[in-house]
């Protein structure tokens, strides 16, 4: 049976460096993998490019931590990234020649569906991929919701607390 979207998601924390993304973009992918969701090339370059963006948005944006959580949701896979600046993302309007400032139209257009909200901690930043229900194997789903249970949600209070700690 596919995970709904109240079951407890796959998370990990990335520490507050663009350096950290490739590993993180990665880690996201091996996710949707182990899943049981079958990703041909294009939705796997999709998914990485998208969690590239997303994720290297809030660490270059509030130079923190965040949070990456990855769920499968019946029919999509959704990848939520939460950090602590409350302030909601939008794309902004790069000129010609900006190095800069196209990610988020990007996101827009692959995603199935995005956004931005407001959480406890500052805010979610989220996307969604459309996955084919033909594409789930349900045993390999039902053992990752034992792992996902299994593993503790990492919190951005706490991802912050650590790097502090480690940086004193």
């Amino acid at each position: 049976m596919p995970r709904q979207s109240g079951d407890s998601p796959y998370a990990f924390t990335v520490p507050p460096s663009v350096e950290a993304v490739p590993a993180a973009r990665d880690r996201v992918v091996r996710r949707a993998q182990r899943l049981g969701l079958i990703l041909d090339e294009e939705l796997t370059n999709d998914l990485q490019l998208l969690a590239g963006e997303v994720i290297a948005n809030s660490v270059t944006h509030t130079q923190a931590a965040c949070v990456v959580s990855v769920r499968y949701i019946g029919e999509r896979l959704r990848v939520e990234v939460t950090d602590a600046d409350p302030t909601l993302v939008r794309p902004s309007q790069a000129d010609v020649m900006d190095e800069n400032g196209r990610g988020l139209f990007l996101v827009a257009a692959l995603a199935t569906a995005w956004g931005s909200q407001p959480c406890a901690v500052g805010k979610k930043t989220w996307f969604e991929l459309a996955v084919s229900a033909s594409g789930v194997d349900t045993a390999d789903v039902a053992a990752s919701q034992a792992d996902a249970a299994a593993e503790e949600s990492p919190s951005i209070t706490g991802a912050q607390l650590r790097i502090e700690h480690r940086a004193a």
